[in-house]
């Protein structure tokens, strides 16, 4: 028997599902985000993996890991887009969107 999708078993079950190019992508951006001192958390509610980097503001990757969106709601239009691979790029543009101060990189010590 299959697990509702709304339920902590179906959760489970459709992150482990989940193709792991989307997660490797995800966990890349992370990385990249952290430049610009923006610590998101990867959330797996509802099963598929995201950033939640604020209220307003969640990123995801399509289920082939090729592709990230962002926007306010999770999985619903309107949502910007970039390719995964150019990782660096889609950091800018969404440190960009939080404001002012999060667009250079932070420093190295």
């Amino acid at each position: 028997m299959i697990p509702p999708h709304d339920t902590p078993a179906g959760d489970r079950l459709s992150a482990a599902t989940w193709h792991p190019g989307a997660i490797a992508a995800l966990q890349h951006l992370r990385t990249e985000l952290h430049t610009h001192r923006i610590y998101p958390e990867i959330s797996y509610d509802q099963g598929q993996p995201r950033l939640v980097i604020s209220a307003e503001l969640t990123v995801w990757a399509d289920q082939a890991g090729a592709v990230f969106c962002w926007g306010a709601c999770f999985l619903e239009e309107p949502a910007d887009q970039a390719p995964t691979d150019d990782v660096p790029r889609v950091a800018r543009r969404i440190a960009g969107r939080l404001g002012e101060h999060y667009v250079e990189p932070a420093p190295w010590p």
